[in-house]
């Protein structure tokens, strides 16, 4: 696999045939470990195809305490970093850290629409012990969650978000500098994708959290996803197996605005990386 170029057309279906053989026979020869290794390698490539693509903003989405865009705005000088949380108790646990940190952080859903939404709050007695503080609620109901409630949030698409910070000359226009894009929505990553057509397509990369199952009612899995993807320019290029079999993390590319040899070449260190682990 290290040696083969990258397939800027590969189907969902082809990317999951090869991915799935080389991520088996990892865990089988590595166990359980190998999963996470397999995370910390993607994380890792994400962030060499940032570096040696000189990507200047990013935009993360579900973002929690936005760890990703803390990371982002420190590694380097210039850099703007927009993270959007939907939780209002995450959002006002963490606001002031990551104002000091550099971090453009909102509050809101993103999603196919704009307007007033409704998350699903977890209410189990842990969560109402730590303040609903917590990183995995969803916008979607769940029959495997039943303790949630409805919690009304504004929502907004991802077009119109950029479009609101642009206007403020606090965003750069994507369409100047591409920017790379983090999706941890619990399920609702097609929504996003729905609102961010024009913000997408002058994106360089996504990484994205996706589902093989339907973990939450009416969500849209793997496939249908790359198939969204694939109409704004974008081919599946790298996962990991953080959870395998239901779910993993993927990186997209888009093959109008990717450098192929960069790419080529964090691949190869992506899966010589996964050869090693121990």
């Amino acid at each position: 696999m290290t040696d083969e170029a990258i397939e800027v057309s590969i189907s969902a279906s082809r990317f999951m045939e090869t991915t799935d053989s080389i991520h088996h026979a990892g865990i089988k020869q590595f166990g359980k470990s190998y999963k996470q290794r397999s995370h910390t390698a993607l994380i890792s490539a994400f962030f060499k195809l940032i570096d040696q693509q000189c990507v200047s903003t990013l935009l993360e989405i579900g973002a929690f305490q936005a760890e990703i865009s803390r990371r982002f705005v420190a590694e380097a000088p210039a850099r703007q970093a927009l993270a959007v949380e939907a939780n209002p108790y995450n959002y006002k646990k963490f606001k002031q850290s990551l104002n000091d940190a550099g971090v453009l952080y909102h509050h809101a859903a993103v999603l196919n629409r704009d307007g007033p939404c409704d998350l699903q709050l977890h209410t189990t007695e842990i969560d109402s012990q730590n303040g609903y503080i917590r990183g995995n609620n969803s916008l979607l109901t769940s029959d495997a969650r039943p303790e949630t409630r409805n919690e009304t949030i504004p929502g907004i698409t991802l077009d119109s978000l950029v479009a609101e910070y642009v206007a403020t000359h606090a965003f750069h226009e994507p369409s100047v500098k591409h920017p790379a894009l983090w999706i941890d929505v619990e399920g609702a990553l097609d929504l996003v994708i729905k609102g961010g057509s024009h913000t997408l397509k002058d994106s360089l990369m996504v990484f994205a959290e996706v589902e093989t199952q339907r973990l939450w009612n009416n969500q849209a899995i793997f496939p249908e996803i790359a198939s969204l993807m694939n109409e704004l320019g974008f081919f599946p290029y790298l996962r990991d197996c953080e959870y395998e079999p239901e779910q993993f993390n993927v990186i997209f590319a888009n093959r109008e605005l990717i450098n192929q040899a960069v790419f080529q070449q964090v691949a190869t260190e992506f899966y010589q990386s996964l050869e090693q682990a121990s």
